[in-house]
C-alpha cells in the first residue's frame, strides 16, 4: 500500500526554527547596541557630578612627639680605680612615624640600648682622667659625641623610627667631694681676702685722688686721719655720749661729790 500524505495544515506553515532564532539574535543586538550607548552618554554626563562626589584623602601631615627620659646616674671607675664619676644624662627622643599610644612603650623599648651606648663611651674615656677632675671627663665625653659617635641616635623597629640626643653632666663622687672640700673653704677664704684688699686699694687711690684735686686748684688741702687700713676707717662711727646722771629720790639730798641734777 502506498501511503498518501494529508492536506498541510496552519502548523506546517509556520517558519524554520533556524530563521526565527536568527531574527531574536538580530533583535537582541540592536537592543543591546542601543543599551550600550544610553548607558555611555548617561556616564559621559554624570561623570562630572561624581567627580565631586568622590572621595579625596589628603596627604597626612607628619607630626613630631618629644618626650625626655632621665634615668638614674651612671657609675664610671676614675683613674685608679678607687674612686668613681657620677655620669647624669637627659634622653631626649623624637620620632614621626610612632603613633601617640605607642610612643612611651618604644622609648622604654630603646632606652636600654641608648644607655649601654653612652655606658661604653663614658667607661673608655673615664679610665684616663683623675678622680677630681670631672671637667676633663665633660670635655672628652662631649668631643667623643661630636666625633666618634655624633647624636642624634637612630632607633628602628619594622616601619617605626627614632631619634635620640643626650645631654650629659658629669660629677663628683661623694667620698672625693669630702676630700676636697677643706681645700675649696681655704680657697674660697684667700680669694676672698685677695678681693678685700684689692677693693681697699682702690678706695685708697680714690681718696688720694680727691685729695690732690684741691692741691692743684692752690687750696690748702683738707688734714687726713692717719690710713690704718682697718674697716673703721670705710665706716667711721659717730663718739658715744656719757651716761646719764643718776638722779636722787624724791625727799633724799643728793650725796657730796654727786654731779647735781639739771633744774627743769
Amino acid at each position: 500500500m502506498t501511503a498518501v500524505p494529508g492536506d498541510p495544515g496552519p502548523a506546517d506553515q509556520r517558519p524554520a526554527p533556524r530563521e526565527g532564532w536568527r531574527r531574536w539574535r538580530v533583535r537582541a543586538r540592536a537592543l543591546g547596541d542601543a543599551a550600550r550607548l544610553r548607558t555611555r552618554r548617561f556616564w559621559d554626563g554624570a561623570q562630572p557630578t561624581l567627580r565631586q562626589l568622590w572621595w579625596t584623602e589628603e596627604p597626612e601631615t607628619p607630626v613630631t612627639t618629644v618626650d625626655r627620659r632621665a634615668p638614674e646616674p651612671l657609675v664610671v671607675p676614675a683613674q685608679g680605680q678607687v674612686y668613681v664619676f657620677l655620669v647624669r644624662a637627659t634622653y631626649t627622643w623624637s620620632s614621626e612615624t610612632a603613633r601617640p599610644e605607642l610612643f612611651g612603650w618604644y622609648v622604654d623599648y630603646f632606652q636600654q640600648q641608648a644607655t649601654q651606648r653612652l655606658h661604653r663611651l663614658a667607661v673608655r674615656h673615664a679610665v684616663e682622667v683623675p678622680p677630681h677632675r670631672p671637667r676633663d671627663l665633660h670635655a672628652a665625653l662631649t668631643a667623643a659625641l661630636a666625633a666618634d659617635d655624633p647624636p642624634p641616635w637612630t632607633y628602628a623597629r619594622g616601619e617605626v623610627t627614632f631619634a635620640c640626643e643626650p645631654d650629659v653632666t658629669v660629677h663628683l663622687d661623694e667620698r672625693v667631694r669630702r676630700l676636697l672640700q677643706p681645700y675649696w673653704e681655704q680657697r674660697i677664704a684667700l680669694e676672698c681676702e685677695r678681693d678685700l684688699a684689692r677693693r681697699r686699694a682702690e678706695f685708697a687711690d680714690e681718696r688720694d685722688r680727691r685729695d690732690r684735686q684741691p692741691e692743684a686748684a692752690g687750696a690748702r688741702p683738707a688734714p687726713r686721719a692717719p690710713n690704718t687700713d682697718g674697716p673703721a676707717d670705710l665706716f667711721p662711727l659717730e663718739p658715744l655720749l656719757p651716761p646719764p646722771a643718776p638722779r636722787p629720790a624724791p625727799g633724799q639730798r643728793p650725796r657730796p661729790g654727786e654731779p647735781q641734777p639739771p633744774a627743769v
